[in-house]
């Protein structure tokens, strides 16, 4: 009997005093409760639970123990912890669906080629949880919206998703869905993106040593996943903001055999249009059709035996707008119309297949078509007086003027054309587990495109010759039927170690061989084949020291190249030989350090630098001789470029009171083009850089800092405020001359024209640019939790009316008149532009 009482006194301690942690998990993903995931105290002290239907368990931690690791373990899920202090607030782990594939008697452990996890030096990725905030918070949402922000992307405007990665050109940025390239996934010529929060999982940013598997790059890789449907329940996703609709569901097909994801999105913006015009302002009168976007997306996933996996893949989107514009201002009379829209399909199928327990088999066939039909036409017309500067400069070179009017001939400007691309991706590889830190993939790919392309465009311009200035109408005509590119390529890659392992590695090999043809033409051309090795080391001698968690050094160097659209319009007539052009190729190298803390906080430091072995660059040559009216298109690259920039991040991990990020980029970013002007000669590159001379691209910007800060507030902390917020340097500006007038001839008519001289400048900047967004939510949760609701308000650069960077001032080169106030660099339409939204998923 004593020592039955001994033992209730000697334990009575423990049970007083012993703390009640609560526990719940979830899954990362899909956001919902896990049922039966095994959750422990990581000590000698054995302290376990289970959780139940609601995802809850509690664990019984010893008085001795304050602080520690709560661990979570659950079949098909990654293990997770999560640390802890003090029991006055539950734990919530998240936990993955992890990469070890299961059957009866298979387990394979090995590196997945598409794991989500990010690596300095290499990627950043970005999961739906992190999006959710800014890529909700516009007129359109929009997952790039997120991109935008991180470091090594440069500020592209308030308005624009094609953005510069690491001093590139935009369209040296590749973009994949789901693994399958991309021709143009943008919508309103870039405006967004078609890359819907409402189905994208994670977006991996690869602006460092990407691996070997994909090309079609030379200054970084975007890969939007889109989520996986459940098997086993029915869920619905709706939102409904200012300008968009979206729905989809995921329909399961069963447990074992599969599920799908469906949904459409459609914008409305005729009733923003219409408030804003309710305001007075007259910005809008000329969108006579809103800018539209309907898209509608389905992936269908299927898993016949637990070593196969099938994934079927669907998108088709359309864009568009018209404008119709007429105006008479100073007895000019100006009429302009433009008809635009864009559709593009994009399908495949993505399979993989484990044979064996050390062989993992992966091949995927896609194709895109992209149709883009655009017309547009401007007319002037008119009495118009002589100005009194006209009349001087009339009198002082003998010019007669009859009368004080002039009646301008009817100046007719056309621009038409249609575009049809297609573009077919397969895609074959093998990943072999040599040992349990060696894995070898290697594989081959094959991207065929094709387009036809009709371009007419004429109009009226100022030339400066030098010795004189002549106003007359040129243009082009192109009537492509045909052009063909195959990028063959294959690939090896090997890559040793896993996160835990003290060292790192991936070495790889790329051979891209380039051909283009066009059969009706009898025209065949190969462009210099390459070979892109590629390599990255990752060290990382620190773990669990105090409240450091790890942290890492990662250098990187390897071969990139990339396709310009512009290839698919070369042509016979431009007079390329065999192996004397070379694709845009360049030697990237990377040094980056991060380090994780304890607490939900990481940073990372990176500094690379960039050389361009080749860039290829479009230009047009017309003579004076032939009143310019002679243009030819040519081809070379034999361009030049070097980058160097430095990239910094400091991230707070989520939590329930505050979480957000602050990044840096700096670009120091230089190209030229090596071609002469010869004399009487009028040369125009495609997209008007300087010829003969180093340069800035049009888009570089030195500095560009982005805050992202979401504040977590109220009793059970529904509430979410959040504030994006971006301050960059200007952009190069043109330096211009007096603005001055001279006499031109037409059928006999004496006109008046103005204009003035613009040359590039190494020195002169755009103002700085700092828009503010901000966004206020509400979530909560009804039907017994099984659905979760979301109301926001937002509004994009809340401060335009205070501040607006300007350019120079454009001018009227019929009468000479200044504008009053300098153009604005970023497109506004003059006010903070508000959005609504509603969202439910059950």
């Amino acid at each position: 009997m004593k020592k039955i009482i001994s033992l209730i006194f000697a334990i009575m301690p423990a049970l007083m005093f012993a703390g009640e942690l609560k526990v719940t998990v979830t899954d990362r993903e899909l956001d919902f409760p896990l049922e039966g995931a095994k959750v422990s105290l990581q000590s000698k002290q054995s302290v376990k639970a289970e959780t139940d239907e609601d995802g809850n368990a509690v664990l019984t931690i010893p008085d001795n123990v304050t602080s520690g690791t709560i661990e979570a373990k659950l079949p098909g899920y990654k293990d997770a912890s999560v640390k802890f202090s003090g029991f006055d607030k539950p734990v919530v782990i998240t936990m993955s669906i992890t990469d070890v594939i299961e059957g009866k008697e298979l387990v394979v452990n090995r590196a997945s080629p598409e794991k989500k996890e990010e690596k300095t030096g290499v990627s950043t990725v970005m999961t739906e949880q992190q999006m959710h905030t800014t890529a909700n918070m516009s007129l359109v949402e929009d997952c790039m919206a997120s991109v935008r922000t991180l470091p090594g992307v440069s500020y592209s405007g308030v308005w624009g998703s094609e953005p510069s990665i690491r001093g590139g050109e935009p369209r040296e940025l590749g973009c994949l869905l789901d693994g399958m390239y991309t021709i143009f996934p943008w919508h309103w010529g870039g405006g967004v993106s078609i890359f819907n929060p409402s189905f994208v999982d994670t977006i991996k940013l690869s602006n460092g040593v990407f691996s070997a598997q994909y090309g079609r790059a030379s200054s970084g890789l975007l890969e939007a996943t889109t989520i996986k449907p459940d098997y086993e329940k029915f869920h619905m996703n709706l939102s409904a903001s200012t300008t968009c609709i979206d729905a989809f569901a995921q329909i399961p097909f069963g447990k074992d055999v599969g599920g799908m994801l469906a949904g459409v999105h459609c914008s409305y913006l005729e009733p923003v249009f219409a408030m804003y015009k309710a305001t007075g302002t007259d910005s809008l009168d000329m969108m006579k059709r809103p800018p539209y976007i309907r898209d509608a997306f389905i992936k269908a996933n299927f898993t016949p035996k637990p070593e196969l996996d099938i994934c079927i893949t669907g998108f088709f989107g359309s864009d568009g707008l018209g404008i119709d514009f007429d105006d008479e201002e100073d007895g000019l009379k100006t009429k302009m119309f433009m008809d635009y829209d864009i559709y593009q399909g994009l399908a495949g199928i993505n399979v993989k297949y484990l044979p064996t327990d050390k062989l993992m088999l992966h091949g995927l066939i896609s194709y895109n078509l992209m149709c883009e039909d655009m017309l547009m036409k401007m007319k002037e017309s008119g009495t118009l007086r002589y100005t009194d500067d006209f009349k001087q400069y009339a009198a002082a070179n003998g010019i007669s003027l009859s009368g004080d009017t002039y009646t301008l001939p009817e100046l007719d400007s056309k621009a038409n054309e249609v575009i049809l691309s297609h573009l077919v991706t397969a895609r074959a590889e093998a990943e072999i587990e040599l040992t349990e830190k060696n894995h070898l993939c290697a594989g081959f790919e094959e991207v065929f495109s094709t387009a036809n392309t009709k371009e007419d465009q004429k109009f009226w311009t100022d030339i400066d010759t030098g010795a004189s200035k002549v106003f007359t109408q040129i243009g082009w005509n192109t009537d492509k039927k045909g052009n063909c590119i195959l990028d063959n390529a294959a690939f090896v890659n090997w890559d040793y170690g896993n996160e835990n392992d003290l060292i790192q590695s991936q070495i790889g090999l790329r051979g891209e061989f380039i051909n283009l043809w066009n059969s009706n033409e009898n025209y065949a051309v190969s462009l210099v084949p390459d070979l892109c090795p590629r390599a990255t080391v990752t060290y990382t001698p620190f773990r669990n020291i105090g409240m450091l968690e790890k942290s890492s050094f990662t250098l990187g160097t390897g071969l990139f190249v990339s396709i310009p659209r512009e290839a698919m319009l070369f042509s016979k007539e431009m007079g390329i030989d065999n192996f004397e052009l070379n694709p845009n190729r360049s030697l990237f190298a990377v040094i980056g350090a991060d380090a994780v803390l304890e607490n939900g906080w990481s940073f990372k430091l990176e500094t690379y630098y960039k050389y361009y072995l080749s860039r290829m660059y479009t230009y047009q040559v017309s003579h004076e001789s032939a009143m310019f009216q002679d243009g030819q298109t040519f081809v070379k690259s034999d361009g030049k470029g070097h980058v160097f920039g430095i990239d910094a991040m400091i991230e707070k991990k989520p939590n329930e009171n505050w979480d957000g990020y602050l990044s840096y980029s700096f670009v120091y970013s230089r190209f030229k083009n090596p071609l002469k002007v010869g004399a009487g000669e009028h040369v125009e590159t495609m997209y008007g850089d300087p010829l003969d001379e180093w340069y800035y691209p049009q888009y570089h910007r030195f500095h560009t800092l982005n805050l992202v800060s979401n504040w977590h507030f109220g009793k059970e902390k529904n509430w979410t405020f959040t504030v994006k917020g971006t301050l960059a340097t200007g952009a190069p500006k043109e330096k211009v001359g007096p603005v001055t007038c001279y006499a031109a001839d037409l059928n006999g008519t004496t006109i008046q024209r103005y204009s003035r001289s613009s040359f590039y400048s190494d020195t002169l900047r755009t103002d700085i640019s700092c828009p503010v967004d901000i966004r206020l939510a509400y979530q909560w949760k009804t039907n017994d939790d099984k659905a979760q609701w979301e109301f926001y308000i937002a509004a994009q650069d809340i401060f335009v009316n205070l501040y607006a960077p300007k350019g120079n001032k454009n001018f009227n080169a019929h009468t000479g008149k200044m504008d009053d106030h300098d153009s604005n660099v970023d497109f506004n339409i003059g006010l903070p532009l508000p959005s609504i939204g509603v969202k439910v998923k059950f």
